[in-house]
């Protein structure tokens, strides 16, 4: 094969194949490459800027994808640049995404691998370390959130993980709408909350936040009071249920709640107060009645009350 072959094959934009070396042996494939002629706009992989001249050159090897049953290895000649802002840098080249002596084309590979089986069965597929492969897939994964499109987020969600005792807590930010996490931030303090509000969305997308389901942790609320203008605040019914039972936990152990109370049938609209009433007014149960009511046994004081009541009560919060 000659090298405008080989170039073709490679598909590296703006470069060319200009050696090739096969040892047939070692299964290896050794290509150098080089940019086309006309192509000589230089950016600065520091800041971004464009430049003709370049201040020297020099080569560096990276894994590409198979040929077939041949490890390849492409040879680069890269430039650096003498940016006034960065100092000499080295050009930015798409196909060399990190300083990780892998191309492009083998990262994304390896990343799509990735998603349908684990690390140490794709570390075993492409000859790899299990560290290496890991850092590989978290390039991907950032490539690719930096560049797919995100929904709006019109409906958030946030939320703690405990994490142990060196970490603590964790915050996490989701989509309600689609179920997606949005971001991670360490701890669950209201500058932590701020940090996903300054950082990750604009003044409109924050104002187009509509609701927010919290779970009455005070340091949220205030963050999302402070950022979303427009944004109404949901507790979740779990901690609502659970400061209800706890409430009424504390006037029953207090002795202001009569125990015989969890066998009273509540119709809607009664209150609390009116139940002895209700029991000393009430006439003589008929058998029909007695069967109705659930026996309370000898371990049930420890239940919530809502456990307690079961479908007897229906307590109008």
């Amino acid at each position: 094969m000659r090298d405008n072959e080989f170039t073709r094959i490679l598909d590296w934009p703006g470069y060319r194949v200009f050696r090739h070396e096969i040892d047939e042996t070692a299964k290896t494939l050794r290509l150098w490459v080089r940019r086309k002629r006309g192509n000589r706009k230089l950016i600065c992989s520091g800041c971004g800027r464009k430049f003709g001249d370049a201040h020297d050159y020099y080569q560096r090897e990276v894994r590409d994808l198979p040929w077939r049953k041949y490890r390849t290895t492409v040879i680069i000649e890269l430039y650096r640049v003498c940016c006034p802002e960065c100092g000499v840098r080295v050009e930015k080249v798409p196909q060399l995404p990190s300083k990780a002596p892998f191309s492009k084309d083998f990262e994304d590979a390896v990343g799509l691998a990735c998603e349908s089986a684990s690390v140490r069965q794709v570390a075993r597929q492409f000859g790899l370390a299990a560290s290496t492969v890991r850092a590989i897939d978290l390039r991907y994964l950032k490539r690719w959130s930096a560049t797919r499109r995100k929904d709006r987020l019109e409906q958030m969600g946030v939320d703690e993980i405990y994490f142990g005792k060196q970490m603590k807590f964790i915050t996490v930010v989701s989509n309600l709408e689609t179920g997606e996490p949005l971001w991670f931030g360490q701890d669950r303090k209201q500058e932590t909350l701020d940090e996903f509000f300054r950082t990750q969305l604009s003044e409109t997308q924050r104002k187009r936040i509509a609701a927010a389901c919290v779970d009455m942790w005070r340091p949220f609320t205030n963050s999302i009071a402070q950022w979303a203008v427009n944004c109404r605040i949901v507790y979740d019914k779990f901690h609502v249920l659970q400061h209800a039972n706890k409430a009424i936990d504390e006037v029953r152990e207090g002795g202001v709640l009569p125990q015989r109370w969890a066998h009273a049938r509540c119709s809607e609209g009664q209150t609390l107060a009116a139940v002895d009433a209700l029991d000393e007014s009430r006439p003589a149960k008929t058998p029909a009645a007695k069967r109705a009511v659930r026996p309370q046994s000898a371990g049930d004081e420890s239940l919530p009350l809502k456990g307690k009541l079961g479908a007897l009560v229906d307590l109008p919060l």
